[in-house]
């Protein structure tokens, strides 16, 4: 386990500064874990204390707003076998089991089973024809606004908050409740995401016998069967080995309107990222750190991430995990758990907002590592 950081320019008098720790692969043991109400990257595995290293992973849903849903996951999310998140599109994900980790292209289409009887499913993103469409965090469209100190929020936009259906369809609001997935309301009326885990919406035909309180099993992702000690989270996209690759992820991974232009292409988004790597022999964890609020320090673009990681590791594969001001990482140096990235987070849910830079912006699920 060998720990690296370095300070590197970018030109026009731009910095970064990378932060990332190499990994025998044959040696450590590595787990996704996950919590439905989010904290901070230093707050994972705080009983135990065992774990080695940590860094966030998969994309989440962020809104300012006070009323916080129940499960605030932004992709396909599964946790000790249980969904706790539907995929919206076709993308890939991080897959632990028995402290082995794998990379997989999951698609955004199934089979799942509600009390005893089996449907097949698809993300509201793809269209495919299946008995039961699903919806969930990654239906809600978050707009920025202005605060009163002048500081950038991030806010619902209330009309995407809703999933209607029509006079032959029935809607399931799914709640997770003591690690379970079960039907928590069935309505014909609109559903608010916010209030609920995912919506199902199907025909009626096919619901009509759907009970509540029935839980809620996804047998199968990408044609391999889910067991207990499964834990899968998708990342944003896949770096690719070349330029090319990457746009080529970019439009098809994240999900943006057709024939516009996905925001981490232009080269003037800079942010933070948190990456996880596989060379032959080592699991990389890298993040680089930026301070959006001061001079030639706002981090780096996708493509001068992408060059920077070609140059430094021979990866076989790529998958940045999250950007922005939650990208951190844990080393366990002793009995000391140190955290690297930046440390001017402010925390804009006290009054008046308050820089919390150690332990930084709340997570819902991170990457771990065990010996």
């Amino acid at each position: 386990m060998v720990f690296n950081q370095e300070t590197l320019g970018l030109g026009s008098q731009r910095t970064t500064n990378l932060y990332w720790i190499e990994l025998d692969k044959t040696r450590f043991k590595f787990k996704l874990e996950t919590t439905i109400y989010p904290k901070p990257l230093l707050d994972f595995d705080l009983a135990g204390k065992r774990a080695l290293s940590s860094v966030n992973f998969g994309s989440f849903f962020l809104s300012d707003d006070l009323t916080i849903p129940q499960v605030p996951f932004y992709n396909l999310l599964v946790n000790e076998g249980t969904a706790y998140q539907f995929p919206s599109n076709n993308r890939p994900a991080l897959w632990t089991r028995d402290g082995k980790i794998h990379v997989r292209n999951i698609s955004a289409a199934g089979k799942i089973m509600i009390g005893n009887k089996t449907f097949t499913w698809s993300g509201s993103s793809v269209k495919i024809e299946s008995d039961i469409t699903a919806f969930g965090m990654f239906d809600i469209n978050i707009r920025k606004s202005v605060g009163a100190f002048s500081e950038s929020q991030r806010k619902i936009d209330d009309a995407s908050r809703f999933v209607s259906c029509e006079q032959n369809e029935i809607l399931l609001g799914v709640s997770i409740v003591r690690d379970e997935s079960k039907v928590d309301i069935i309505s014909k009326k609109p559903l608010d995401l916010t209030q609920f885990a995912y919506i199902l919406r199907g025909g009626k035909e096919k619901l009509v016998d759907c009970k509540l309180g029935e839980k809620i099993k996804l047998s199968k992702l990408d044609g391999k069967n889910i067991l207990k000690s499964d834990d899968v989270c998708s990342a944003s996209f896949s770096l690719g080995s070349t330029k090319n690759e990457l746009i080529k992820n970019l439009k098809q991974q994240l999900i943006y309107p057709q024939d516009s232009q996905p925001k981490p292409m232009a080269n003037n988004y800079l942010k933070s990222w948190s990456v996880v790597l596989e060379t032959s022999e080592n699991l990389i964890f890298f993040i680089n750190d930026a301070r959006p609020q001061i001079n030639y320090q706002s981090g780096m673009s996708v493509f001068e991430l992408q060059d920077v990681l070609r140059k430094k590791f021979d990866y076989l594969w790529g998958c940045v995990g999250d950007s922005g001001q939650s990208s951190k990482l844990m080393i366990k140096n002793g009995d000391i758990r140190e955290i690297y990235g930046n440390m001017h987070y402010q925390n804009l849910k006290t009054q008046p907002p308050a820089w919390d830079g150690l332990k930084g912006r709340p997570i819902p699920a991170a990457l771990l590592v065990y010996e």
